[in-house]
């Protein structure tokens, strides 16, 4: 520290003008050490940041390998280069072939059974397997028959 500003402050003496000094290089270095802390703390967070967005694209993966009818995600996810997969804002995969993984390993996926739909109508009593519902115990016993 110059003199002249050790004079603007009004301190004369150089015993008190050393204890000043350092105490400015004291909060200088301070001032040092949380710029280094916050720099780590801004590393860290990107770092955090990332891994949530991997975190999202891998579940988000997962969750069309299922809907396509795999059986094993984790192994199937294996085969998928991630890197050539994009998450948008919207949560919309980008990048993702599964069915040349299909061809590749059929074994880790299900084929698509079409169902025959119904009509929904179940009967309450079955002669074919002998026992009756209780509505339809009721339903004799009130006709007694």
């Amino acid at each position: 520290m110059t003199q002249e500003w050790m004079q603007k402050l009004g301190i004369q003496d150089e015993e008190t003008a050393q204890k000043v000094e350092q105490l400015l290089e004291a909060l200088e270095e301070r001032s040092r050490l949380l710029t280094e802390k916050n720099a780590a703390l801004e590393k860290e967070k990107t770092l955090a940041e990332e891994a949530l967005q991997q975190a999202k694209k891998i579940g988000a993966v997962e969750k069309l390998i299922l809907e396509a009818g795999g059986k094993n995600a984790k192994a199937i996810l294996a085969l998928i280069d991630l890197e050539e997969v994009k998450l948008d804002e919207k949560g919309n995969i980008e990048g993702l072939d599964l069915e040349t993984v299909r061809k590749e390993a059929p074994y880790l996926f299900t084929e698509k059974e079409e169902k025959t739909k119904g009509t929904g109508f179940q009967a309450a009593y079955s002669r074919k397997k002998g026992k009756e519902s209780e509505v339809a115990q009721t339903f004799r016993k009130a006709l007694r028959r």
